[in-house]
């Protein structure tokens, strides 16, 4: 829901001045690096993928995934509904 927000108070703002939208940058690459490999924040990634603590890295980077996916649907949903 804060992305949605987020997103709704770009388009309210910016809308008149904004042609085309993008609501998240390469989302793989940053998972990769996030949940994989451990070079962006958050940093989590599993001992055989980089010097890292003890996380999941087989797992993490799909949740994220999957949640910025989801955040991107929604804020899509928003903008075709109430801004298109």
């Amino acid at each position: 829901e804060d992305f949605v927000q987020l997103a709704k108070t770009c388009f309210d703002n910016f809308g008149d001045r904004v042609k085309y939208w993008i609501t998240i940058n390469e989302p793989n690459l940053l998972t990769a690096m996030a949940y994989l490999r451990g070079r962006y924040p958050p940093a989590r990634c599993s001992e055989t993928f980089g010097n890292c603590s003890a996380e999941n890295s087989d797992v993490e980077p799909l949740v994220a995934a999957h949640n910025m996916l989801l955040s991107h649907a929604r804020a899509a949903k928003l903008y075709r509904q109430q801004f298109k």
